[in-house]
């Protein structure tokens, strides 16, 4: 039996296997209530029924009884409920609510709102990268990623997205939405954006779901990389040049939240042309320059494609 609360050891005699034990209990002898609890007497008997049954639930704990599936049980009443709140259920049951399947709001124009997110891998790139930064546009879901070697250079590379997306489209980015990194939250990173009136939100701690366009296309990014390496059995330090190549095509095809066009079309107003577009792992010629070889050498190089220019 557990006790409520420890008071003063208390010493007892057992007898076991015909030797004297002392056993040292450090609680009170039972009180009303808690020999109620033990043997299921009294008023609130649906309180204690539901700690004797390993804290089952009352609606299944009234069909055990209404049904007969077991012997023992008192009759409950119909609308006989728990008085209290089991605090045990509460610490232990606990769940988060779920998270809204789709966004709920779509911003009217182009760098309205920027998401971002970093995206990390143990294997270095061919360039020494572990990381991309993606940003995209919430309006016309456009996607943009620079490597990184460290997540400080973050900031940096938010400038030069800054400063390129917005002498295109000739308005200024409102709003930048990320997680709760480090590397968006430097004194630096900080002032520039309050000196710029951008406005920053950012997802609460362990909840992705809230940075969910960037983390969701980051996660696609990802699968199609993995699929054009595994395809060709290419090594893992081509990923920076396969997930470029994913950006590329990424934005010449059209996604369900952008209705009858695709990503480049809808941020730029031009139809993109996919006459160019190979197979990624292909073997490609590459003409060699009549400078950079002799006469007796082969023209081209056999080299594999992986990247478009």
């Amino acid at each position: 039996m557990f006790c409520g609360r420890h008071e003063e050891p208390r010493q007892i005699d057992c007898k076991r296997r015909k030797e004297w034990t002392n056993v040292h209990l450090g609680c009170e002898h039972a009180s009303g209530n808690s020999m109620l609890f033990t043997h299921g007497k009294g008023a609130g008997d649906i309180e204690i029924w539901h700690k004797r049954v390993g804290h089952v639930n009352v609606q299944r704990l009234k069909l055990m009884e209404k049904q007969n599936l077991v012997g023992g049980l008192p009759k409950f009443g119909i609308e006989e409920v728990m008085l209290k709140v089991c605090e045990a259920c509460h610490l232990v049951k606990q769940i988060r609510h779920p998270f809204p399947v789709q966004t709920t709001h779509v911003s009217s124009k182009p760098l309205e709102m920027i998401h971002s997110d970093v995206w990390t891998t143990k294997t270095k790139s061919i360039g020494g990268c572990k990381y991309y930064v993606s940003f995209i546009d919430d309006r016309t879901r456009k996607l943009w990623v620079y490597f990184t070697e460290h997540k400080g250079e973050v900031f940096q590379h938010f400038l030069n997205f800054k400063s390129m997306v917005e002498k295109e489209k000739g308005v200024s980015i409102k709003c930048l939405r990320s997680d709760g990194g480090g590397e968006y939250f430097s004194n630096e990173f900080s002032e520039y954006l309050k000196e710029h009136g951008i406005q920053r939100k950012y997802s609460c701690s362990y909840s992705p779901q809230q940075n969910g366009v960037a983390e969701r296309k980051n996660m696609h990014i990802a699968e199609i990389t993995r699929a054009m390496l595994n395809e060709k059995n290419l090594p893992k330090y081509f990923w920076a040049k396969t997930v470029a190549t994913v950006v590329y095509i990424m934005k010449q095809t059209p996604i369900m939240i952008v209705h009858g066009m695709t990503l480049e079309e809808k941020f730029t107003g031009k139809k993109p042309n996919v006459s160019h577009l190979i197979v990624f792992g292909y073997i490609a010629y590459m003409h060699v320059p009549n400078k950079k070889r002799s006469k007796l050498d082969p023209k081209p190089k056999k080299c594999i494609f992986i990247e478009y220019s």
